[in-house]
């Protein structure tokens, strides 16, 4: 006997409000889409990216595993690197535990799955919340927790994008907490902590703009301006953003301390078409070119249902369309992509297509909230139940092709045998940026770094040496070590005479020493003794490390404080009021004081150009051309090098020389066009020596902005190398341009050289 609509119906009904039922079906779900990377568990992925995110897991996961350690320094990347403060590094999140107990390479893929759960989970309760419709939660939380991008970037090592997934639980906490609940703040506080713990550089930024705007969403909801407590969900937001802040700074302040030092520069002016974000969000990912963020387009058929419900569609739509607007980045003109950028912190972001996954999430809302009017409506006559009999089709094909797309994407990874470990003891080596993941097991740090942000390195770090602890006097004694370990070093040192100690590491201002004083050697890690025995024993004990972690724990502590009151006085308790903020405020004053009262120098890079030249000089070299052109900000192209023709490879280097003298819009860029025969050559570019953007370049400073072009495929004769500035990104329009007495310069650009390409050698 067939079952009825309404038997199943009921059956929907009782697996998505039963927790454990719940659980299991998208425990399954994740396990059918995740199969192919838990069943290749224990092996490599080859991709560049993966390698180095990789060895950052696993050089927390050995610290924690094999030296008992808190992952704060990885001696393994870079010459040395703070793990905390390096953007990319999850492990400060407590996955880090799964990695040190399985390995990261296998810890890998059941991360991922743990992950699929939790964002389903969290959708669901977030479009229940929203809709009021259990069925359709429990519907539509697979089109946003099996996202394709989520797929995309496992395959490509980039497992951090999974922190997307807790963007429906913040979203979630985000209401409670403006009701007036307090695990709503406990929801918001932990989930940006595991975020930025997890290392999702991309996820935290989006994620605060959509919280934000769903604080607000809810504080204009009539529920609350009726009821007037509207007062208490500022109150109560107040609070939460505070607890949120003290609960993320064991994590926050490495991050902000890092970035202060070398800024995480992301310029150009991504583009992309309607075409292009409707093709990656609903074609099949048939090929690798398309389907990245795939949605299933059954989902859509689901949303437009959502029309019936009116109101409560509206906020969903307006969001899912801003989404799209942002994907399209500078293609969209005005740019909202743009604007955004010129926000703090925002401006770190390169993609814009990655919107496209929180624009997955408000069209599954709406695809719920459409399957539960239609269900609403099932009961209204026979054309309402042959349409949420067609509704339930659609849900379990749409469904089933998410699953499948999201296993199509994930086995385009490229895999490979994991590296074979050696015990031996560790030493840098010269390494390779690309290749970090053999390194490792071999016990070698890299000091070929790949990072996207400029890390401190020193000039003096080394692959080559019989020993990584040596004197900086070679006749003044000897040093030996005793003790190894990321955190902690012993040196036994018999010294002659005062010198210094050297640690093939690079220096950072965390290491204390229990002799001697730690100084930095040209940023290499450096101890200074006095003659004698000395046992030198280092310690890596970071301020912002040990501080922020001390600032989150007193914020827990005060959530926990705070709900131990409410559960004594029966429900009445501070919670929202002005005490809480006073509670959620102490951390970060304890923090204040520590700012003020533990002083630690930082961290400094050496800038360099992508030629490896030095970014600032402190004169012109005698060959350069003096151009002394000045624009209506306050930026004048002091000089240029031009060589006047090509090298023996069809390379042309060019070296403009800038100097920045108040404050300039962020969107000012520098266009170069070579003019030659019959055509044009092109070398624009937003920031100065890969490094600054000239709001952000130091004042006064003379800067080389070193570049290359080549002039393989250009025709002979001379080509005129013409430079000025634009507002790149907004209108185009170029910089009005002046000599140095002021008299304005035709078509705002500067002749700063000329190349002769010689003829081509005939065959």
């Amino acid at each position: 006997m067939r079952p009825s609509p309404s038997t199943l119906l009921r059956v929907l009904y009782r697996i998505a409000t039963t927790a454990g039922l719940r659980l299991a079906f998208f425990g399954l779900l994740a396990l059918v889409a995740a199969w192919e990377p838990l069943s290749q568990v224990g092996r490599t992925n080859d991709f560049r990216d993966a390698h180095l995110l990789y060895a950052y897991e696993e050089a927390g996961a050995r610290t924690v595993a094999t030296y008992g350690q808190a992952p704060l320094w990885n001696p393994w990347t870079c010459g040395g690197q703070y793990a905390l403060g390096s953007p990319q590094t999850r492990v400060a999140s407590p996955t880090v535990l799964l990695s040190a107990a399985l390995g990261a390479h296998r810890a890998e893929a059941v991360v991922l799955w743990l992950f699929l759960v939790l964002g389903m989970e969290g959708f669901y309760r977030f479009a229940r919340q929203r809709t009021g419709s259990a069925a359709g939660a429990l519907v539509a939380a697979p089109f946003f927790g099996l996202a394709g991008f989520t797929a995309h970037a496992w395959s490509l090592g980039w497992l951090n994008f999974a922190g997307f997934l807790l963007l429906p639980w913040l979203l979630f906490g985000t209401r409670r907490a403006a009701e007036g609940h307090l695990e709503g703040a406990a929801l918001v506080a932990g989930g940006f902590a595991l975020q930025l713990g997890f290392g999702s550089s991309y996820p935290v930024p989006m994620s605060a703009l959509f919280v934000a705007l769903e604080a607000v969403r809810t504080l204009v909801s009539q529920p609350v301006r009726r009821s007037g407590r509207w007062r208490a969900g500022v109150w109560a937001l107040g609070a939460t953003t505070l607890f949120t802040l003290g609960a993320s700074m064991f994590r926050l302040w490495p991050l902000v301390e890092t970035m202060r030092s070398a800024p995480r520069i992301m310029a150009g002016t991504p583009s992309h078409s309607l075409e292009t974000v409707g093709r990656e969000l609903l074609q099949f990912p048939s090929n690798a070119d398309v389907g990245h963020f795939f949605f299933v387009p059954g989902a859509l058929v689901l949303a437009l249902g959502a029309v019936l419900a009116r109101r409560r569609a509206a906020y969903p739509a307006v969001l899912a369309g801003l989404c799209l607007w942002l994907a399209s980045g500078y293609a969209a003109k005005p740019s909202l992509f743009a604007a955004l950028r010129l926000l703090p912190v925002f401006g770190t972001l390169r993609y814009p297509e990655r919107f496209l996954v929180p624009a997955g999430l408000f069209l599954a809302e709406l695809a719920a909230l459409g399957f539960a009017a239609l269900l609403l409506r099932s009961t209204r006559g026979r054309a309402w139940k042959w349409a949420s009999g067609v509704a339930c089709a659609l849900a379990v094909a749409g469904i089933a092709v998410q699953v499948i797309g999201f296993s199509t994407l994930a086995g385009r990874v490229t895999l490979v045998p994991t590296p074979i470990a050696v015990d031996q003891p560790f030493a840098q080596t010269r390494g390779n940026r690309w290749a970090q993941g053999y390194f490792l097991p071999l016990n070698r740090g890299s000091i070929a770094c790949g990072e996207a942000w400029p890390v401190p390195m020193s000039e003096r770090l080394r692959g080559d040496l019989p020993q990584e602890e040596y004197l900086e006097d070679p006749g003044a004694g000897s040093a030996r070590r005793v003790t190894w370990t990321p955190n902690r070093l012993e040196v036994d040192v018999d010294a002659t005479r005062p010198t210094a100690l050297l640690i093939n590491q690079n220096w950072h201002p965390g290491w204390k020493s229990s002799v001697g004083e730690v100084v930095s050697r040209e940023g290499l890690l450096g101890v200074t003794l006095p003659a004698g025995h000395h046992r030198v024993e280092l310690r890596f004990l970071p301020r912002s490390g040990l501080g922020g972690t001390a600032v989150s724990a007193l914020a827990w502590g005060g959530l926990a404080l705070l709900a131990w009151a409410k559960r004594r006085r029966g429900g009445a308790s501070p919670w929202p009021g002005p005490r809480a903020v006073a509670v959620a405020a102490l951390p970060l004053v304890a923090m204040g004081a520590m700012w003020v009262g533990w002083h630690e120098p930082e961290a400094m890079p050496v800038l360099r150009n992508t030629d490896g030249s030095l970014l600032g000089t402190a004169e012109l070299p005698a060959n350069a051309r003096l151009i002394h052109g000045r624009f209506e900000r306050p930026v004048e192209l002091v000089a240029a090098q031009v060589p006047s023709a090509p090298d023996a490879r069809g390379i042309v280097p060019v070296v403009l020389y800038w100097q920045v003298r108040g404050k300039v819009p962020r969107s000012v860029g520098i266009w170069v066009h070579v003019a030659g025969p019959g055509e044009r050559k092109t070398a624009d570019h937003a920031v100065v020596g890969g490094t600054f953007f000239f709001r952000d370049a130091p004042r006064r400073a003379l800067l080389r902005d070193a570049f290359a072009l080549s002039a393989k495929d250009w025709e002979p004769g001379e080509w005129k190398v013409l430079v000025g500035l634009w507002y790149a990104g907004d209108d185009g329009a170029r910089l009005k341009a002046f000599t140095d007495d002021g008299t304005p310069v035709p078509e705002d650009r500067f002749e700063v050289g000329t190349i002769t390409v010689p003829p081509k050698p005939k065959p």
